[in-house]
């Protein structure tokens, strides 16, 4: 199994590296993860945020990463993808590290412009369990960009 870099690179590197978890998360044989967007979900969302994340802590936690995003245009067709970062901090009972690949379907016009924003502050809450290079995440999250726009995300 081979891990994803968080650490930002030239975009078509980062391009590549979104192809390979999207597949990772719309293919039916993925070494038998439950992973699977549904196609419904795929075929409504208004882009895509893909990128990988490291997080590390004890009680208190930083994580960083590095992805694209992509946005459907209004005629249906896809946008060329933008290079983001992340970076985040974090509180409560936690140690270790882990490094997860998201795929965030952005269900909304807000929730792309909140992507596309210079900033913006995500609140949320998060569980994860990882034991070997295998493990399961659950978060629900919003953000808030810096046009006070508020967009809910579907984080698989």
């Amino acid at each position: 199994m081979k891990f994803n870099s968080p650490i930002p690179q030239p975009l078509p590197k980062e391009c590549q590296k979104a192809a390979k978890i999207f597949n990772s998360f719309v293919d039916g044989g993925n070494n038998g993860l439950d992973g699977v967007v549904p196609r419904s979900v795929l075929e409504n969302a208004k882009g895509f945020a893909i990128f990988t994340v490291f997080k590390a802590g004890f009680l208190f936690s930083a994580r960083a990463g590095s992805g694209i995003v992509i946005a459907r245009l209004p005629d249906g067709t896809w946008s060329a993808p933008s290079a983001i970062g992340t970076a985040g901090l974090g509180v409560g009972g936690q140690a270790g590290a882990e490094m997860t690949d998201f795929l965030v379907v952005l269900n909304s016009r807000s929730a792309v412009q909140s992507f596309m924003a210079a900033g913006s502050l995500t609140l949320g809450g998060n569980l994860s369990i990882a034991i070997g290079p295998l493990g399961r995440n659950g978060e629900a999250s919003g953000a808030l960009n810096t046009s006070g726009k508020v967009a809910a995300m579907f984080v698989h």
